[in-house]
Formats: structure tokens, sequence, C-alpha cells
């Protein structure tokens, strides 16, 4: 019975892991649930692995019993996905608990999640880009051209046609995931198009894709432009000065800004609500108008429907991972802080789980008497939370300060209300360190982060 297994893991030619397995997987669904929790990487694949039965060729895996007794090399082949504007909404994420609250028919969540809109994106940018297909003649130029590279290590010769197809292929698909791409994103695709077909690759640059680059940040200009001629919400909403500027791009990470009107409903179904929108009226008015709007769940869906990220999940997550180096870093800082944060980390260490065992270890025989000298020194437990804007209360019997404080970011991105200025720096950090929202950050935010990991 085999006991360990070595795994060389190829996710691309740039990315190649080393994985030791305590045990052998059960199944091939075992060995990909394994990969995806290691690699932090999606399900859309297929693995093949090199089969010693014929000199090491690839050969797709469809039995855990083929791969070899104590080493192999596996190679991850992506599958495409369904573009934001084919794949079916995920209901149970996206609307939470619509049903449970009967809203308002003009609710903003419920009018939105109701009905399904090929201009709504439902994925943020993926992890690892994957390539698209392109049309029948050019896939075929380029798998020639790639087996050439890969005997001869000889460029394709790129003619216009093929590269005209391949920057609006790409275009389209980054379009349906990001409307404003950013300089590293773009990086990323460039790397992925040299890494998927290495024949595209150029001489006379480390990563032979600077001018694939360059195109593609052309391309998404034009593509953008098209749009916008198109009367794309998202793109050709004008300043209130009249300039031909358009407005502010989406703000922290938003990835459905400004999204076209859903199937069946027209600028007159929409006016009255777009109209209350754009007045920005008070916390307090939409509380009113939509309250449904206001509670816990549907906070967290409205956070998911404009980001694509399960805030819950992606906070706790993270405040897990990085809560031992935040610790050393107040501890670190004691002093400076006072004697209050002291106090703090003083109380943290006497928290204890077992009170009982631990008033009990080591007495045979007794009585114990729980007394309150001074109730003033006592510890204090919150039995309910509430959540101020705007001088409202807007919500509340929130269960604990973390799921508070969830509520309230995601309501500053529901209402879309500025960060406070003397918070500012708090929420970015949580945007970009704790949500993964946004690729800059000021250099208080990026200190903080460096320090997390280097901790």
């Amino acid at each position: 019975v085999k006991t360990t297994m070595l795994l060389r893991v190829i996710i691309t030619p740039e990315c190649i892991n080393k994985l030791t397995l305590p045990k052998v997987p059960s199944s091939v669904d075992e060995l990909k649930e394994i990969l995806c929790d290691k690699l932090k990487i999606d399900q859309n694949f297929v693995i093949q692995y090199e089969d010693p039965d014929f000199g090491g060729q690839l050969c797709n895996l469809s039995n855990i019993e083929e791969l070899p007794s104590d080493k192999v090399t596996l190679k991850i082949i992506w599958e495409m996905c369904k573009t934001a504007s084919e794949a079916e909404p995920p209901r149970s994420e996206i609307t939470g608990s619509d049903t449970d609250f009967p809203l308002d028919t003009a609710s903003i969540s419920s009018s939105l999640s109701s009905e399904s809109s090929s201009t709504v994106r439902e994925e943020c940018w993926p992890r690892i880009f994957l390539i698209p297909n392109f049309s029948y003649d050019v896939e075929f130029r380029l798998r020639k051209a790639n087996e050439v590279y890969e005997k001869q290590k000889t460029t394709m010769d790129v003619t216009r046609d093929i590269k005209t197809e391949i920057l609006e292929k790409l275009a389209e698909t980054m379009y349906s995931f990001k409307a404003y791409p950013g300089d590293s994103e773009i990086d990323q695709v460039a790397v992925a198009l040299v890494s998927r077909h290495p024949c595209l690759r150029e001489l006379g640059c480390d990563t032979g894709c600077k001018g694939w680059k360059m195109s593609l940040k052309f391309k998404m200009g034009n593509y953008r432009q098209k749009l916008r001629n198109a009367g794309c919400s998202e793109l050709g909403n004008k300043r209130d000065d009249g300039s031909r500027v358009p407005q502010k791009k989406p703000r922290r990470s938003v990835i459905n800004f400004l999204p076209d009107n859903p199937v069946g409903l027209d600028d007159a179904a929409l006016e009255h609500e777009r109209e209350q929108l754009e007045l920005e009226p008070l916390v307090s008015v939409i509380k009113e108008r939509w309250p449904g709007l206001f509670l816990k769940d549907q906070v967290c869906a409205e956070f998911q429907r404009i980001t694509c990220v399960d805030l819950k999940t992606a906070f706790m997550t993270a405040l897990n991972k990085h809560s031992n180096a935040l610790i050393k870093m107040y501890r670190a800082k004691s002093k400076d802080l006072g004697d209050e944060m002291k106090i703090i980390l003083d109380h943290f260490d006497e928290q204890d789980t077992d009170l009982e065992e631990t008033y009990t270890r080591g007495v045979k025989l007794g009585i114990l008497e729980v007394m309150e000298d001074d109730l003033s020194q006592a510890t204090k437990r919150c039995l309910n939370f509430s959540i101020i804007l705007e001088e409202t209360v807007v919500m509340e019997d929130l269960s604990d300060f973390p799921t508070a404080f969830i509520v309230l970011f995601g309501l500053l991105y529901a209402l879309n209300i500025e960060y406070p200025k003397g918070l500012k720096y708090t929420f970015e950090a949580v945007q970009n360190i704790f949500v993964g929202l946004g690729e800059k950050c000021t250099n208080r935010a990026q200190s903080l982060k460096n320090k997390l990991f280097t901790v």
C-alpha cells in the first residue's frame, strides 16, 4: 500500500510547484481537491501525468491507480470557463435571503438579483488568467507555430488578421472581469498569452511580451470607446460640468459599476429609483425607502454583487491568518500605545476557555465560592452591537464586534459612502489586506502589509 507521494505540479511553464502528500488520494476527485487547497487554484482543470509506459509522455489521469508509486509529474490543463455573460448566476450566493424578506419591489438588491442580466459581472479578476480559445483557423495556425517553436525556437510571423483577432478576444475577456484593468493585470494577460502560445514571444525583451502588453492597453481603450459609443452606462456617464471626460472610474475595486438596465426593464421603469440614488440622499432616507437593504444578509449579498467577493468569508479568513502577526506587532508597540493597550493584551493573555478546570486543578477537596468585590473591575460583556451612520442607528442586534465591523464595511460599499477621514487608513487596510480588493494602496497600508508578512 502506497503511503506518501511526491508531486511535481506544472501549472504554467513559469509556475511549477513541489508537493508532498502524507497519503495517496483515494480518487482523482480527491486529488483535485487537494491540489485546489494546496495551490489555491480553481477546479476547472484536467490533470495529466507523465506515463512511464510511454517514455514520460503526458496522458489524462482517469484512475488514481495509474500514477507511479513514489513520485510523479502532473500538469494542469485548464478548461475554459464560461464568461460572465454566459455563466449562470449562483443565486444562493448572490441573492442571499431574498425570499425570507418581502422587500419593496423597488429594492436595489431584489431588482438586480431577480433578473439575470448579461451586463452584471459575476466574477472578479482571476488569480490565474486563462487565455480564451480563438477562432478555429487562428487556433490551428498557433498550434502549428507552437510545434515549430518547440523544435526550432523560431517565433511566429504574426499577420495583421491574427493579431487583430487575438487582441479583440482578449479585450472582450478582460472586460468581462474589469472595465479598467490596471498595469499589472494587463501584464498578467500578456505573460499568460506568451506562456500558452510561446510562438508569440517577442525577441529582444526579458518577458517576451512588452509589445503585446502595449497593444492590449490600446486595444482596451478602443474597446471601451466602442462600448461607450454604443451607449454603455458604465462607460458613457458624463460629468455634471458637461465635459467629455467620463465620470470617475470605479472606486475601491467595485466590479459592477453603474451596470446597464436589467433585461426587461428600461429607463422609464427605473427612473424613480435612479433619481433617488443619483441625488445621494441621507442614509435615513435610504433606510426608510429600502429597509430590506439594512439586513445583515442583504448587506453581504449587495457587497458580493458589486465586488464578486464573499465579504464575511474573505475577512474572517484573513483575520485568522494575520491574527498572530497583529498581536506580535501590538506587543512590540505596547509601550508607545500606553497603558490601555497593555491592559487589553494582559486581558487577552488571561482569557481561559475553561475556568472551572483552572480553579479546580490540584484541589483534592474544597468549596469554590465566586465573588465580585468591585463591580467596576468586573469584565464587561456586550450583549448588543449597533451601527451608526450619519447620526442615525441603521442596524441593531448584531451578535459580536467582528460581525458589526464586517456589516459596517459592507454598508460603506452598498451605500457608496467615502471612508471617513479619521478612519481612512483603517478601512483602506481592511480593503487591501483583509478583503483583498485593489492592487495599489497608500504607503501606510503597504507598510502594514509588509510587516504582517515579515513578523
